[in-house]
């Protein structure tokens, strides 16, 4: 079963590694300065919007890593990952 992340800045620095952790910090505090000096909680809203996948991976790293693999499998040419191989329908018709 998937971890699940609230959309908040509390369930977001809790599901980051520490790393990110302190990005994410310092990006929302100076996102609350903003907030503070404009009174507009748009520079908020855009930090959450940025740093909530990147909880979702952290706390769900079967994700990531099914991630991962679909990208080795396309590097190697296998398009079975993008759920059938598909050609221009025309690649062969050459009476124009």
């Amino acid at each position: 079963m998937r971890s699940r992340v609230e959309r908040t800045g509390p369930a977001i620095r809790a599901a980051l590694d520490p790393e990110q952790r302190a990005e994410f910090e310092a990006d929302f505090h100076a996102a609350a300065v903003e907030t503070d000096n404009t009174l507009d909680l748009a520079p908020l809203h855009r930090v959450i919007d940025r740093w909530w996948p990147q909880a979702v991976l952290c706390a769900n790293p079967e994700i990531q890593a099914g991630i991962d693999k679909d990208r080795r499998r396309l590097a190697v040419g296998d398009l079975s990952v993008l759920g059938g191989i598909t050609t221009y329908p025309h690649a062969g018709n050459t009476a124009d």
